[in-house]
């Protein structure tokens, strides 16, 4: 599993440097998917410490694994936000109507990563492996149902 999100922040990071040393526009659109580059590229550093620390229950600090999946977690939100705010921008630009979805995208976020810090979390413990669990889990498939929603 870390193999893969190593693979993937090498993919990434070698389109976030394409990307940054290409000579561009600097438009709204641009401004997003360079955030959104940023974004994965810490929610995959955030992803693949997880997958360590969970496996190492005992020998990690129960305090330093909630925080790290709960940024693990909101990272997450925060990327699919900006998924969402790349969409509403492209299509903005294409359309020319108004991007009036943009405040309850935005509330919707606040909500998201403060249930994301206050919902409790447990950790389930298998011969397979460990995996974080409980209700700020859902977090992350709440934010993919609505932000589809408002897409």
């Amino acid at each position: 599993m870390l193999r893969m999100e190593i693979a993937l922040f090498l993919v990434v990071a070698f389109v976030a440097y394409m990307y940054f040393s290409a000579e561009k526009e600097r438009t709204a659109l641009h401004r997003t998917f360079s955030v959104l580059l940023v974004s994965v590229l810490v929610h995959l550093v955030l992803d693949g410490s997880t997958v360590y620390t969970v496996n190492h229950l005992e020998s990690v600090p129960g305090l330093f694994n909630d925080i790290l999946h709960r940024l693990f977690l909101g990272s997450m939100v925060v990327v699919i936000f900006l998924f969402y705010q790349y969409i509403a921008i492209l299509v903005h630009e294409e359309t020319g109507k108004g991007r009036r979805l943009d405040w309850p995208a935005r509330i919707f976020l606040i909500v998201a990563v403060l249930g994301n810090f206050l919902l409790p979390i447990t950790y389930t413990v298998t011969t397979e492996g460990n995996y974080s669990s409980g209700p700020y889990m859902y977090v992350p498939y709440a934010a993919v149902a609505f932000y589809l929603l408002l897409c």
